[in-house]
């Protein structure tokens, strides 16, 4: 959690917020979709997390990314902003979360889980996804399905992701 929402929170305690947050449908070569399991659960995310204070979404997207896989983003196109009612947390704190998802359109770097939020990074075809975490996750599922789709009916790869990585 960004420091300044510790603070908010020390000054408001449970009372409503909105709260800004980015994350990445990074694809490989082959189309699948890179996820991180989380730490401490059984379940599967896409790499993001919250905005610091003032901080841009398509720059949140660089860092969260950076410093859960190690990757670096050069490109991505945003796709939508998702919104969710508000919620009460296990800790008793309220929010709004509003999520800008971004596909990755090139990227560079080995994968390599931070240790810390996520403990491992795999990529997954579309009809092999596991358990993925909340709306953001429901996104992805779907998203994924749908670019498959397409590249069954043409054939060919959909605005298939650009990897400079060199292993």
């Amino acid at each position: 959690m960004p420091d300044y929402i510790a603070d908010l929170r020390a000054r408001i305690g449970h009372a409503p917020v909105n709260l800004m947050g980015a994350c990445g449908l990074i694809r490989d070569p082959q189309g699948r979709l890179l996820l991180q399991r989380l730490a401490g659960r059984d379940v599967w995310a896409l790499p993001g997390g919250l905005c610091e204070l003032g901080e841009p979404p398509a720059q949140t997207l660089r860092r969260e990314v950076c410093e859960e896989t190690r990757l670096h983003v050069h490109a991505a196109t945003l796709l939508d902003l998702l919104t969710t009612p508000l919620r009460t947390l296990p800790n008793g704190h309220q929010a709004h979360f509003y999520t800008a998802i971004y596909r990755v359109d090139a990227w560079s770097g080995v994968p390599t889980p931070d240790g810390i939020e996520g403990v491992e990074l795999a990529f997954f075809g579309a009809h092999e996804l596991p358990s993925l975490r909340g709306q953001p996750g429901e996104y992805a599922r779907a998203w994924l399905i749908e670019q498959a789709e397409v590249q069954t009916l043409t054939r060919g790869p959909v605005q298939s992701p650009t990897n400079t990585s060199r292993s």
